[in-house]
């Protein structure tokens, strides 16, 4: 009888030390980044049959189970990806709100400067200081346009590098899954749940949906799968499918993300990239940053163009007629597509820089005729078809003629970028303050500050598409990147208020809490203790026995 006592409160030794160890376990693991909380499942054992009935023969430790809601995972990991992308996205833009929308050093100050100079050269055309002080302030102008121009092509280039850091740390993601998925699988075989090895493997999940929004299928055998961009597998068993920062066909200057499968490598679309940092780089660069080089480059062009213009009407102090003020190159506006066929060339130049659209497009040709759509919305845009002077096929539309050159076949594309390089080209054409053309006429004197009036009209009259003054588009500009900061901003907090309620909800099931934790300690402590007495009862029987003489 003391002997099979024995046992039974042995068996509760052995179970009492597996729930210590595991509450220490999740103890030791309470700040350890997706640990999920384990718990020992403790299960009496079969009796033992006597005359009156059965006698139980203790307990057993049937499983350490790891407390897990696959449900609230997915949730969680959904409104993770969507909170990355939401973060990326506000971190970029309030990179150009803060470089636009400063009070000393602005493009619109700079405007304004400029034509306030003007105005003084309007009371003094003959004064050389007067006109050198304009030239000075038309070059503080350009030079506001070149940096602003320089610090968006840097963040463009970053992101280039950015897309380039985002598929090394998918890659790397995605390899440990994998081999995570064979060892869990091997491990399984042998009986048992590795809670640390799927632990850490659903943690490199999380991360790898952070960075890009991934699916994850648990299948039969416990392995994950993981894919992304709807269903490009990414994870499958051991195996895994690399990804790749690739210049885009349609834009070699710009990186996008391609998938290496079985057939050699193809490129994600963007829009299949629908959450994690990746998305919201993407999405930045695409609606944000290309707009607003757009803009920036338009604004510069009409500048130019028009003062251009009107400079060329007035007359410097030499009398002869007024040449470029400014200079700016559009050597770089059209990019073909990688995968063409045929051999045409296209070429751009203004017809009205007045109806120049601060936008890229894509000219496409369907087999028989040219289709023009807007960037990055592919909104149709009405193009009229003719012939330019040497008799080739012209398109006409937005204040642009595009020319071509050669010939196209079925699904040739091309990207045109009419004012992505006029910013950062745009320079003061003339060095010399006598060659400013103040003048209305020909040797008319100093004093002939006619021209130099026009030229100041320039400042309140609409030029910009038709709708806006050189001032209010400037402004309209930094209002609409102050406008999408505000509220990139609202919804990145939104998300991070989603994310905060159901990690409360995740770790409510599974995060450790140490004051439970310090309850149980205590509790499998006199459970410990209790079987402990029970065997020293167990002893004392025993030995009473044995000095039964």
């Amino acid at each position: 009888m003391s002997n099979s006592l024995i046992n039974t409160a042995m068996s509760g030794l052995n179970a009492a030390q597996v729930a210590l160890s595991t509450v220490s376990n999740n103890i030791s693991n309470y700040n350890v980044a997706g640990y999920n909380r384990q718990t020992a499942i403790l299960a009496q054992n079969g009796g033992t049959q006597i005359t009156n009935g059965f006698v139980g023969n203790g307990v057993t430790v049937t499983s350490v189970n790891r407390e897990y809601n696959q449900f609230i995972t997915n949730q969680l990991r959904h409104a993770q990806g969507n909170a990355e992308a939401h973060n990326a996205y506000y971190e970029k833009i309030s990179q150009i709100d803060n470089l636009l929308a400063s009070k000393t050093n602005s493009l619109s100050n700079n405007m304004q400067d400029f034509f306030a100079n003007l105005q003084n050269l309007v009371s003094h055309s003959g004064d050389d200081a007067a006109r050198q002080t304009v030239l000075g302030k038309a070059n503080g102008l350009v030079n506001q346009f070149n940096n602003t121009d320089k610090n968006l092509r840097d963040m463009d280039s970053g992101i280039n590098q950015q897309i380039g850091d985002c598929s090394q740390q998918i890659n790397s993601y995605s390899q440990q899954i994998a081999k995570l998925n064979d060892e869990i699988t091997r491990l399984r075989g042998s009986g048992g749940e590795p809670n640390a090895l799927l632990d850490q493997r659903d943690q490199l999940v999380t991360e790898l949906n952070k960075v890009v929004g991934v699916q994850v299928t648990e299948q039969d055998g416990g392995d994950y799968t993981v894919s992304f961009a709807n269903g490009l597998t990414l994870v499958q068993g051991n195996s895994t499918y690399q990804v790749s920062a690739v210049p885009s066909s349609s834009d070699p200057a710009r990186m996008i993300l391609g998938y290496n499968h079985s057939q050699g490598a193809s490129e994600v679309p963007e829009a299949q990239i629908s959450s994690g940092i990746l998305n919201g780089v993407l999405k930045f660069r695409s609606e944000t940053l290309d707009g607003t080089r757009n803009q920036l480059g338009q604004i510069a062009l009409v500048l130019a163009d028009k003062f251009n213009q009107q400079h060329h009407a007035g007359f410097d102090l030499n009398g002869k007629a007024g040449s470029d003020f400014f200079s700016f190159s559009g050597s770089h506006m059209v990019d073909s597509s990688t995968h063409n066929t045929g051999s045409a060339s296209l070429s751009v130049s203004y017809s009205d820089t007045q109806k120049v659209k601060a936008q890229d497009y894509r000219v496409e040709f369907d087999g028989s005729n040219w289709q023009v759509s807007r960037l990055p919305d592919n909104v149709k845009v009405n193009a009229t078809a003719g012939a330019d002077a040497d008799g080739k096929p012209r398109l006409s539309f937005d204040g642009l003629q595009v020319s071509i050159k050669g010939n196209a076949q079925n699904k040739d594309s091309f990207i045109v970028k009419p004012v992505s390089d006029v910013a950062g080209s745009l320079k003061v054409a003339i060095s010399d303050p006598s060659k400013i053309a103040a003048a209305g006429k020909a040797d008319s004197g100093r004093g002939d500050n006619e021209n130099a009036k026009h030229l100041i009209d320039l400042q309140t009259k609409v030029l910009v598409d038709g709708k806006a003054t050189f001032s209010g588009a400037c402004a309209s500009m930094v209002s609409n990147i102050g406008n999408q900061t505000a509220a990139a901003k609202v919804a990145a907090t939104s998300q991070g208020c989603i994310v905060k309620q159901l990690t409360n909800q995740q770790q409510s099931i599974s995060g450790v809490n140490l004051d439970e934790e310090y309850g149980e300690l205590l509790r499998f402590q006199q459970y410990y203790m209790a079987n402990t007495q029970v065997i020293h009862t167990a002893s004392s029987m025993f030995d009473a026995l044995l000095n039964i003489r």
